[in-house]
C-alpha cells in the first residue's frame, strides 16, 4: 500500500508541474492572423464569462451573489474575407479583419434566452505583440430577421475579453 500512495502522489506532482510547465513553455501567439483568431476562439467564451462575473460583483450593481443574467456559450465560425470599410475613423494601415460569432444564453422575463451575436474584430500586429484595433458587433435571437446594432460594442464584455486574451497570450513579435 505505501507503494501506490507514493506513486499516486509522484504521478499527482507530476501532473502539477506538466500543467504549469506547458503554460510557461507555449508557444507565442501565432503571427498568422488565421491562426491567432482560432486560438483565441478555444478560450473566449470563459473569457468572457469571467469579464460578466467581475461586472456582477461590482459594488454598483444590485445582482443577487451567485447570480448571471448572461453567459457566452460558445465562440467560432471564423471568418476571414475582408470588407470595405466605410468607418469615419481611421485604422492603422496593418489591421487585419476578423469575423467571429459568439452564442450566449440570458435569462430575460424568467426564460432562457439563445442570442447569436456577430462580431467584426480590427486586429493589427504591433512591437508589442496583437492589439484590438476596434469591433463592431451585432445580435440577434433566431426569431430576429436582421440582428441589432449592439450598443456596448467597444466596451462589451466580449471586447474586453478580447484584450485581455491578447494581453494574455505570449506575445512575442
Amino acid at each position: 500500500m505505501p507503494t501506490l500512495a507514493v506513486n499516486v502522489a509522484t504521478n499527482y506532482a507530476k501532473s502539477i508541474n506538466a500543467r504549469g510547465n506547458g503554460l510557461l513553455g507555449r508557444s507565442p501567439c501565432p503571427a498568422d492572423l488565421e491562426a491567432l483568431v482560432d486560438r483565441l476562439l478555444q478560450d473566449l467564451p470563459s473569457y468572457a464569462n469571467r469579464v460578466i462575473a467581475r461586472s456582477h460583483f461590482s459594488p454598483n450593481t444590485s445582482t443577487p451573489p451567485g447570480y448571471l443574467s448572461r453567459q457566452i456559450i460558445v465562440a467560432g465560425r471564423p471568418e476571414f474575407q475582408p470588407l470595405p470599410l466605410n468607418f469615419k475613423d481611421a485604422l492603422p494601415e496593418n489591421t487585419n479583419q476578423a469575423f467571429i460569432t459568439t452564442l450566449e444564453t440570458q435569462y430575460l422575463g424568467g426564460k432562457r434566452v439563445e442570442i447569436q451575436q456577430y462580431h467584426w474584430l480590427f486586429l493589427a500586429k504591433t512591437p508589442k505583440g496583437w492589439e484590438l484595433v476596434k469591433i463592431v458587433s451585432r445580435f440577434g435571437t433566431a426569431t430576429d430577421v436582421s440582428p441589432l446594432l449592439a450598443p456596448e460594442g467597444e466596451t462589451s464584455a466580449i471586447a474586453e475579453a478580447i484584450r485581455l486574451w491578447l494581453r494574455d497570450c505570449p506575445a512575442k513579435p
